[in-house]
């Protein structure tokens, strides 16, 4: 009986999760298309509104994590924060790295950022993923 209730907690639990993380990847994707069609102006204005556009998915992915923390308990929050943190040093570095190339006039800046930032979300994932099976 109590695994049956854990598994339907789980389970809203996972649907929250996804309610939570949809809007953001949604404006996300619009965006893209947006930029990628180029559909936005190429005045000096409507540049700016568009690049500070790209704030709204981002802003909305942080409040899903924040979320996602909240709800969760004690030991997911440290899972959780221990893979932000394997992440976040992903990222340092990644962006470091950026920046030593983009010094030495090798490759693109704005492409080893991307790059830099798509790293540290798939080692946030990884060890997440790995931790939780670590249980």
């Amino acid at each position: 009986m109590n695994e049956k209730r854990k598994g339907t907690v789980e389970r809203a639990q996972a649907r929250q999760a996804w309610r939570d993380w949809l809007p953001g990847v949604a404006v996300m994707a619009a965006l893209a298309v947006v930029q990628e069609a180029g559909l936005f102006g190429s005045d000096g204005s409507a540049r700016v509104a568009w690049s500070l556009a790209n704030a709204i998915p981002a802003l909305l992915l942080g409040w899903a994590v924040w979320r996602g923390l909240r709800r969760a308990d004690e030991y997911q929050r440290v899972l959780q924060l221990e893979a932000m943190a394997l992440g976040f040093g992903c990222l340092l570095f990644g962006v470091f790295v950026a920046g030593l190339l983009d010094a030495s006039s090798v490759g693109d800046l704005r492409r080893s950022v991307q790059i830099s930032l798509a790293a540290s979300v798939l080692v946030w994932a990884a060890a997440l993923e790995l931790r939780g099976r670590a249980r």
